[in-house]
């Protein structure tokens, strides 16, 4: 469905006096969109049959849920939530608190504008379920991972779109039980199926890769059934998907997506394939348990630098102190800014208008940035002095992990020497042969998918080398 927002109606600046007829034409307008704004019209869905609606967002400044949350990397322009220029080289998500929705009909409108070029509604309990993507030129639905289940991410469908950049479209994506249908119109669809998605979504999150686009219009409708004709509309779907003309991918695209779909049905399907993989995990656990220094993940190593971090708060005054000091320093960032834009505070105070502090704090002082404000300069110049001077007295409690990685990698290398580790080792890498053994010969088309993609990355690596 594509559309485009119109303005607001304007007096005609060449004739103030309007006929009767036009006067009242315009005011059933305004009546009509005032209804469709208080009660949005149903879903044009194709699998499941809409109830009560359970929430409704258009993005109004006055009126926008305090279950959004959100700051300076986004903002309510032009009636709808936009993905400002702050961090633009990072990925970021807007999330919407406690929600809880089982079989359900989502709607949101959405622009890619700018930078853009991933646009995710992201859904989940606990961890997340699914993932409907949008690119340029196509779009996409992905499950996850889910360790405690057993299960693996799976690709479950994707369709070519037409790119519209800078206009408005509607996606709507529905979930009855372990399908989901995702359409932009009866043409452009995805319909896929999967254990995983069969629970109930209480997390929901928009991610956007870039700056640039938005959303607006944001529906959840409870799902009462699916409709009456579905198992014939399925199948002519399923058909459809099909035969349809494919996404353009490279050779390396083509291999991980293979992949990924090759080793989801095999757990799921064969007993057998879940078997080698649990020995090849049980070796794996065991060998990183008992040599834990030289496998800690990345995040690991990040929560044991915060945790040093808090210890040193929790029971040194001097680094309470000067951490506080830096506390301090940044909030005499925040009250200049603000000073400069007083109007703000009231948004502070005003009930829903809350959550919009912090994003137009940070749209204020991008811009003072931006301009090279010399006294906004001057109060970060003394919050990173401070910061400096409390890294330097409690060095631990700021490590990099880029130095905590390189510790680790030194620790394993030295394993190279140790008998006993090196036989385990070995035992791991057997175990996980045995599993790639057993994916191409379910699937014999991988090793030459495999082959290509290598190809194509080498023939990048050269290129870029020379």
């Amino acid at each position: 469905m594509l559309w485009t927002k119109t303005s607001k109606l304007q007096p005609s600046s060449k004739n103030n006096m309007k006929s009767l007829s036009t006067i009242l034409a315009l005011y059933l307008l305004t009546i009509s969109a005032t209804a469709i704004a208080q009660k949005p019209a149903a879903p044009n869905s194709l699998m499941c049959t809409p109830g009560e609606l359970m929430f409704s967002e258009d993005f109004d400044p006055e009126t926008v849920s305090e279950r959004w949350g959100f700051g300076a990397d986004f903002a309510l322009r032009d009636g709808a939530l936009l993905r400002t220029n702050v961090n633009p080289t990072e990925t970021k998500r807007v999330f919407l608190k406690d929600p809880s929705f089982h079989n359900t009909i989502i709607q949101f409108d959405f622009k890619l504008s700018e930078m853009t070029t991933d646009l995710r509604l992201v859904t989940g309990g606990g961890g997340y379920n699914s993932v409907t993507q949008i690119y340029r030129e196509h779009f996409q639905l992905n499950t996850p991972v889910d360790r405690r289940a057993g299960i693996v991410p799976a690709h479950l469908g994707e369709c070519v779109r037409q790119p519209r950049p800078g206009q408005w479209q509607t996606m709507t994506v529905e979930y009855w039980d372990d399908e989901m249908v995702a359409h932009l119109n009866h043409k452009e669809f995805v319909i896929g199926r999967h254990p995983i998605i069969d629970r109930t979504r209480k997390y929901f999150a928009f991610q956007f890769d870039l700056p640039g686009a938005s959303i607006d219009n944001v529906r959840v409708w409870k799902a009462t059934g699916q409709r009456e004709n579905w198992s014939e509309t399925r199948r002519k779907l399923i058909a459809l998907q099909l035969d349809r003309e494919p996404v353009k991918r490279n050779p390396a695209e083509r291999y991980k997506i293979a992949y990924v779909n090759v080793k989801s049905r095999l757990t799921l399907e064969d007993q057998t394939y879940r078997d080698l993989v649990a020995k090849h995990d049980k070796l794996k656990a065991a060998l990183h348990a008992d040599y834990a220094d030289a496998f800690a993940s990345h995040k690991e190593l990040t929560k044991l630098i915060a945790k040093k971090k808090q210890q040193l708060k929790a029971s040194d005054p001097e680094f309470k102190r000067m951490e506080v000091a830096v506390n301090k320093a940044r909030k005499a960032e925040d009250a200049y800014v603000l000073s400069t834009k007083p109007e703000l505070a009231r948004l502070k105070e005003n009930g829903t208008a809350k959550q919009r502090f912090a994003s137009e704090l940070g749209q204020v002082r991008a811009a003072l940035e931006a301009a090279s404000d010399q006294q906004l300069a001057a109060l970060v110049t003394e919050t990173a002095k401070r910061q400096a001077a409390l890294e330097a007295r409690f060095p631990e409690a700021f490590r990099s992990v880029d130095a905590a990685v390189q510790e680790r990698n030194t620790k394993r290398k030295a394993l190279n020497d140790d008998p006993e580790f090196q036989a385990r080792n070995r035992a791991v890498v057997y175990a996980g042969k045995a599993v790639k053994d057993y994916e191409q010969k379910a699937d014999p088309s991988l090793a030459q998918l495999a082959a290509d993609a290598k190809a194509y990355t080498d023939s990048l690596k050269s290129s870029e080398a020379k």
